[in-house]
């Protein structure tokens, strides 16, 4: 079926599913949480088979993720969709509804290093809000997008609300041409600013979770044992092949040292074929070596770094030689590796790790580590990061459904998950109405003006910079009874 052939499908079917409303959405989807709980192993089989990751991390990153953030979405939609009352005490005489609509046909275009989760993320609030959905996955990864499709499609959904189109990168630039109503996009920053390019030519709005070279800051008080094990964990969960990994390592001058030998350790002894995911192709794994390579040719040191049989790598710590350029000039360092490869400075004042951390285009996730969590919230505040955990890997972070997830910068706009994922999926509306009388006198600021009407707005001016609720009152009224003096002397057209 061509692109235009699955919008026009959607189109005509997405009426009926909004028509539901969000309540009758909600029971519609209710048995998702225990259809997905009881084919676990299935969607464990699926992303192991086709991504290569170990089956634990499939299971505790990917699947029972995917339970916890349905049960969210419905618990939350009704309260976060639903009608709510404005009202505004300069337009005493009107009322206001803001109501949630869908937008109506979303595609979803997914990657593979996450190929059930994150588009389960995706095609979830926007099917909650009332959207049909397109749904095209990574080319590498088509046989998880159909086991999420056929699960979700267990549950009462008209034919047609969700489908799947499978193909590369040329099948997604053909639905966005076709003309949904919103396209999500997650994946790499240059095809994510294709895609925006072509939703402009609409323009149609779109949702980016792009690239990260994220960063660890590691504070003079942290925890040596426990923080160098995290940053070994969060370089090379899923192979270092994930947007949220820890790219780079800040930590203070008194603990470089000593965190190095322990960090380097620690990398020498993970399982590469129990624990760690293979690259997904061999592009992949060839960008890897090439950020390696780059460093060994800065002359700095390099632990690690081997490829090994099946795509697998051995994981990588990169760090300063004396006498040779810094770490902060390397490719790892300044781009995105997505892989088992973590570049580590030095520093010497907070302030010199908020500038080093900041000085990139990204920001997606950060992780400050420190004894004193005080010092840690002032640090994390002023990092350019979407997210930043404290004494944890910010990735974590993307498996707890109530937390909004996205970035800054060139890692993005907008958020999944939390409730500003159902918030995202559905634009807003403003109905406003008469709180008395249906019709009622004409207004005092319409046709003709006068110096009453500068007066009256004047002193309705003050009223919103009046210290006290009393004087604000008084401002109200004075306001009205110039506008109702201006209508018994001139009357409106």
């Amino acid at each position: 079926m061509t692109a235009g052939a699955l919008i026009e499908q959607a189109r005509k079917v997405q009426p009926e599913w909004d028509a539901l409303g969000v309540h009758g959405r909600v029971r519609a989807l209710a048995e998702l949480p225990r259809i997905l709980l009881d084919n676990l192993d299935r969607i464990a089989d699926a992303i192991t088979g086709e991504n290569g990751k170990p089956r634990a991390e499939a299971i505790a990153h990917e699947a029972v993720p995917a339970i916890a953030l349905t049960r969210h979405h419905l618990e939350h939609a009704a309260e976060t969709l639903g009608s709510t009352r404005i009202t505004s005490p300069s337009s005493p005489h009107r009322t206001a509804l803001r109501v949630h609509h869908p937008y109506g046909v979303v595609v979803a275009i997914a990657p593979w290093n996450l190929p059930f989760l994150i588009p389960f993320s995706q095609v979830l609030p926007a099917l909650i809000a009332g959207n049909a959905v397109i749904l095209k996955p990574s080319e590498l990864t088509p046989e998880v997008a159909t086991v999420l499709i056929e699960l979700i499609g267990r549950c009462e959904l008209p034919p047609g609300v969700l489908q799947l189109a499978v193909g590369d990168g040329a099948v997604g630039a053909e639905l966005v041409a076709a003309g949904p109503d919103k396209v999500l996009f997650t994946g790499s920053v240059s095809t994510g600013r294709k895609v925006m390019a072509a939703a402009a030519q609409f323009p149609i709005p779109v949702g980016l979770e792009l690239g990260g070279v994220d960063a660890a800051v590691v504070l003079d008080d942290a925890d040596l044992e426990f923080t160098t094990s995290a940053v070994a964990w969060g370089a090379t969960f899923n192979g270092g092949q994930a947007c949220c990994s820890i790219e780079r390592v800040l930590v203070h001058r008194d603990l470089h040292d000593a965190f190095v030998v322990r960090l380097e350790d620690k990398l020498r002894r993970i399982d590469t074929r129990r624990d760690l995911a293979p690259a997904i192709d061999q592009r992949q794994q060839d960008i890897w070596q090439r950020h390696v390579e780059s460093a060994r040719g800065l002359g700095l040191q390099v632990s690690g770094g081997e490829p090994l049989p099946e795509r697998r790598y051995t994981p990588t710590l990169i760090t300063a030689a004396p006498g040779h350029r810094p770490v902060t000039d390397s490719d790892a360092w300044r781009e995105e590796t997505f892989g088992p490869v973590v570049a580590v400075v030095a520093f010497d004042t907070d302030e010199q790790a908020i500038d080093l951390h900041n000085d990139t285009e990204y920001g997606l996730t950060a992780s400050v580590f420190s004894a004193d969590t005080a010092r840690a919230r002032a640090l994390a505040r002023r990092l350019h990061a979407g997210s930043v955990a404290i004494n944890d890997v910010a990735a974590t972070m993307y498996s707890t459904p109530e937390l909004p997830w996205g970035g800054v910068g060139r890692s993005g706009f907008g958020r999944s998950h939390g409730v500003d994922a159902l918030l995202d999926a559905a634009w807003v509306q403003i109905v406003e109405s008469p709180r008395g009388p249906a019709f009622g006198p004409k207004r005092p600021w319409w046709y003709p003006y006068g110096a009453e009407l500068e007066d009256a707005m004047r002193a309705l001016g003050e009223t919103f910079v009046a210290p006290h609720r009393s004087d604000r009152l008084s401002g109200y009224a004075r306001a009205g009874r110039a506008l109702l003096g201006m209508l018994s002397r001139s009357p409106k057209l």
